[in-house]
């Protein structure tokens, strides 16, 4: 009776107009339980569209990426356990480069604070050595190029500590304190201070001077003084290499640098006067002049004729075989 009745009866009367509101008329959205966290595929990732943006994460992770891997396992110290390990096996790199660095506290600290001194902000130099290592680290600055170029600075201006036994380079202060002694004329103190520098203030005793492992380093003291005390002398390989070869593998000392030297020079003289004799002896060839062929007799001319046939044959001649 009733849907009899209600048939007559318009089901929109009385109710409101949402002909302006359409997204009011359409039923409203499921809702999803999907928040973003976690991958609808295991396809799904950023990391599996890139093999560059895979390999970076791998061997170079961020600071954020590594705090989000380990929000989303649950382990608040991966990040730490992630820059521990990258610091180890980069350290561990620039040992095997460079087999003649010393592992101490003191060249581990020089190191990190020289590099943190020109790679980080001001703000990040002055704190505790772990904090500097773990900056250096999250800048990228902590790798073996920079390692590298930092122990070789330091290597170079002595800074370093060296094997027992093993000479050190001087600093450029100890090296002009030396070659003021040896200008003076004061050379067996100079040699003696340069063998104290480069052997962290140990005192030269005879013990030392007549052991072989020091050979190279008093050599190099007796050099070095030899090189600020000659005067005349202006170091070039070649010369190193005159004096070294007329030493003949014995040790070496002032005089016999001074004798290797005046020696060099009586060479170098030679070589000069024979050079310019040669270049007198045989002045360069110009060819004659158009007069001067016209007063040429006849058999002059066959002769410069045959001359020249020969020196033009002569540049394209060969040279014995690979089997004369």
């Amino acid at each position: 009776m009733i849907e009899q009745e209600g048939s007559w009866v318009d089901p929109a009367f009385g109710g409101i107009d949402l002909s302006q509101f359409p997204h009011l008329q359409s039923p409203p959205p499921a809702t999803s339980r999907d928040d973003g966290r976690f991958a609808k595929d295991w396809r799904d990732t950023a990391l599996s569209a890139s093999a560059s943006a895979l390999r970076k994460f791998v061997t170079d992770s961020d600071t954020e990426a590594l705090e989000r891997v380990g929000n989303e396992i649950g382990h608040e110290g991966f990040r730490d356990e992630v820059r521990q390990s990258k610091g180890e096996s980069i350290a561990a790199a620039f040992k095997r480069a460079n087999p003649a660095y010393l592992a101490t506290d003191n060249n581990y600290q020089l190191m990190a604070t020289t590099l943190a001194f020109n790679a980080l902000p001001a703000s990040q130099q002055e704190g505790e050595l772990d904090e500097i290592v773990a900056d250096l680290i999250d800048a990228g600055f902590w790798t073996v190029t920079n390692f590298t170029s930092t122990y070789r600075a330091l290597d170079a201006e002595g800074l370093l500590d060296v094997p027992a036994g093993t000479a050190r380079n001087l600093s450029d202060r100890e090296r002009l304190h030396v070659t003021r002694l040896a200008q003076v004329g004061r050379t067996e103190d100079a040699v003696s201070q340069c063998l104290q520098y480069a052997l962290d203030g140990e005192e030269p005793s005879m013990e030392i001077l007549h052991d072989p492992a020091y050979r190279q380093c008093c050599d190099d003291a007796v050099f070095t003084v030899f090189e600020a005390y000659q005067s005349d002398y202006a170091p070039t390989p070649e010369r190193e290499r005159y004096l070294l070869r007329y030493a003949a593998s014995r040790p070496l000392t002032l005089t016999l640098l001074t004798q290797a030297w005046r020696a060099c020079q009586q060479n170098e003289q030679r070589l000069e006067r024979g050079e310019l004799l040669t270049a007198y002896q045989r002045p360069e060839d110009t060819p004659p002049t158009e007069r001067e062929l016209d007063a040429l007799q006849d058999n002059e001319v066959e002769t410069l004729y045959h001359a020249s046939l020969r020196k033009y044959a002569d540049q394209f001649r060969r040279g014995p075989g690979v089997l004369a």
